[in-house]
């Protein structure tokens, strides 16, 4: 009963510190929604402290920004290409120093997975 409520108080005050956070943001409450639910699936799966929280959450908002930003670019698919690669080493860097090696691996195969499913998603 008492990790039930632990865990409820501190869901709701990482919900309220992440609400604060994209207050300000250039994100879409569309956006805001899945990183949400990206940061929800990342501090389960890769069991993540208080800490690594915060440092995953940065990371991933800046990651967000930054592919809105590309959205809302006219620039040439590549010239996107190139940018959306960019981010996502700067991304993997981050996340490499904000977690440590076992997590890191569980991270990567996440991408891997949700590249991989979204592969399968594309029409032949």
């Amino acid at each position: 009963m008492k990790k039930n409520v632990l865990k409820l108080v501190l869901m709701l005050a990482v919900s309220g510190v992440t609400t604060g956070a994209f207050a300000q943001s250039k994100l879409t409450d569309e956006q805001k929604e899945e990183l949400l639910a990206k940061m929800e699936q990342y501090r389960t799966e890769l069991n993540l402290s208080a800490e690594q929280q915060e440092k995953v959450q940065s990371i991933n908002r800046t990651y967000f920004e930054g592919l809105a930003g590309l959205k809302a670019s006219n620039e040439s698919k590549l010239a996107k290409f190139k940018q959306y690669r960019s981010l996502s080493e700067t991304r993997d860097q981050q996340m490499k120093q904000a977690v440590d090696k076992d997590q890191y691996k569980r991270y990567k195969a996440m991408q891997k997975a949700m590249k991989d499913e979204l592969k399968s998603r594309r029409k032949p």
